[in-house]
């Protein structure tokens, strides 16, 4: 459906009564905690002071009628239900006290059949045979119950005059009070028809309302006075405990958050200060991991960019030393400095999101055993051995490149971190509509303490490395970066002086028997 702009005076309108808005909420934006808590307050205690001014004293006189009519109806449905009913003069008698009602049936005649007064100047009972034949035959053409209003100056004591008498005397009657008059007809079981007369007085609210006023002022004074304190109250308990959290928060920048102790319980502040004490520690730990990386990194890239630069000294002195043993330290220092550099640029690049995965179908189970054959030289040189166990081969759906990267880092973790033995075991087992890879080794495992920090960037384990090569603390983080963007389930399992293994799961596109080239790992 296509939306239907609107006028361009509108659109004008509206813009400029959102101005109009955010202009009037602009002071309330920069009010404290305290002077909002005051401010609410007193627009709530408005409010209520708005709703019992207009239903206690402006709707007042209507919400009587209501309650007039409603007592009216009531009367006339038991009336009509007991219209057979022998003893139904005692009914009448009893509904006219007791709901405060005139009652008179009569016939089509107009003959008066029963009578029931709760006061003397009642309006039906004053009624001329005229004028119940007049309102007999209107209520014959009309169903339910016909509704009058009467003034009541024409009835009872008209000779009353306030200006004979002295000092405070009530007024004269001046025709304010009413009556209101229900009639319906109703049918009788032998099919004679009854008319039913009822009349109740509505009597003028006037000095109700005053004492309704009076109350309201005194009420209206103190809830704003009550509204007053009890806002302070509030404010100062709920904005001490804030001003104390935000007083220590100011040292987070430095790795330290130590609010004071407030004797308010409040669970939320708690919950706030305890966020906040756990995100100074993790920034100690940022910083301790940050001053370690930059460290490792210094050392890392001083002992080859030192090679490179003594090497190449001697080579443009001594023509003797221009020999390819030379050129060789020289490049494989080059590659050393380039797979630190390029563990960073993973990192950063995991961190930013700029690294787009490209999920394809592909072979896993021949990428694992392409990579492993990579190893081989390491293997046989170094005397560490790579065992790959898996009975299908399997085709998943993923980004052959990084689930590769994965790989890599997940072996030279393993490698680095291995035990006496210098094994490291892959294995590929088929879970439900997924693959799961997991990578082995012997060390010396993890500490319980330590496992919730591995994925950290910058983190390294504190155990001796089995390799001479010392990594960055980034593979782990690049690892756990790719397996997110992948939205994929991974994690670790290790304890003390049983080894590591890390593992991770991908959607299965096809599973097919083991291919000979699978097998040569």
């Amino acid at each position: 459906m296509k939306k239907t702009e609107l006028p361009a005076e509108k659109r004008v309108f509206q813009q400029t009564a959102r101005a109009l808005w955010r202009r009037a909420c602009a002071p309330m934006n920069r009010l404290g905690i305290r002077s909002r808590v005051f401010v609410y307050f007193l627009l709530f205690t408005a409010a209520l002071l708005v709703l019992l001014w207009v239903f206690q004293i402006a709707l007042l006189s209507d919400f009587y009628s209501m309650q007039k009519t409603g007592i009216l109806n009531a009367t006339m449905d038991t009336l009509n239900g007991n219209i057979d009913n022998e003893d139904l003069q005692l009914l009448a008698d009893r509904l006219s006290e007791t709901n405060d009602v005139c009652v008179l049936i009569v016939n089509e005649r107009g003959d008066k059949l029963i009578s029931a007064e709760s006061t003397r100047d009642s309006v039906i009972h004053h009624m001329s045979p005229m004028d119940l034949d007049r309102y007999i035959q209107v209520s014959r053409t009309q169903s339910g119950t016909l509704y009058r209003i009467f003034n009541m100056g024409g009835f009872g004591k008209s000779t009353y005059d306030e200006n004979r008498f002295s000092g405070p005397v009530p007024p004269a009657d001046d025709g304010r009070s009413r009556s209101m008059v229900a009639i319906r007809a109703v049918q009788t079981s032998d099919g004679e028809m009854r008319y039913v007369f009822l009349s109740a007085l509505i009597t003028p609210v006037d000095a109700t309302v005053q004492t309704l006023r009076s109350q309201y002022l005194f009420i209206a004074v103190l809830m704003v006075v009550l509204s007053f304190l009890l806002s302070l109250v509030l404010s100062r308990r709920i904005a001490k405990p804030i001003i104390h959290t935000s007083d220590a928060a100011k040292g987070l920048p430095e790795g330290r958050f130590d609010p004071k102790p407030s004797n308010v319980s409040y669970r939320e502040i708690y919950q706030l200060n305890a966020t906040l004490t756990q995100a100074a520690r993790d920034l100690r730990r940022v910083e301790e991991m940050q001053r370690e990386l930059i460290a490792n990194i210094s050392h890392d890239l001083r002992t080859p960019l030192t090679l490179i630069e003594g090497y190449a000294e001697a080579m443009r002195d001594l023509p003797g030393e221009n020999t390819p043993q030379n050129m060789q330290v020289i490049i494989e220092e080059a590659k050393r400095l380039t797979s630190l550099v390029n563990a960073v640029l993973d990192y950063s690049a995991c961190r930013n999101g700029s690294s787009a995965v490209d999920p394809k179908p592909y072979n896993l189970t021949g990428s694992i055993v392409q990579i492993l054959k990579r190893y081989r030289k390491l293997t046989e040189l170094d005397g560490y051995h790579i065992h790959f166990h898996s009975v299908q081969s399997v085709t998943v759906l993923a980004d052959e490149m990084r689930i590769g990267q994965v790989i890599y880092n997940l072996v030279n973790n393993a490698l680095t971190y291995t035990g006496a033995n210098q094994t490291v075991t892959v294995v590929q087992t088929v879970v439900n509509t997924r693959v799961r890879v997991e990578v082995k080794d012997t060390g010396e495992g993890i500490d319980a303490q330590e496992l919730p920090y591995i994925w950290s960037r910058y983190y390294r384990g504190h155990k001796p490395h089995k390799r001479p090569t010392v990594g960055t603390g980034l593979g782990l983080s690049i690892v756990k970066g790719i397996l997110d963007s992948h939205q994929v389930p991974y994690g670790v399992e290790s304890a003390a002086g049983t080894g590591t293994t890390f593992w991770f799961e991908l959607p299965i596109e096809k599973i097919e028997p083991l291919r000979a080239e699978d097998t040569d790992a």
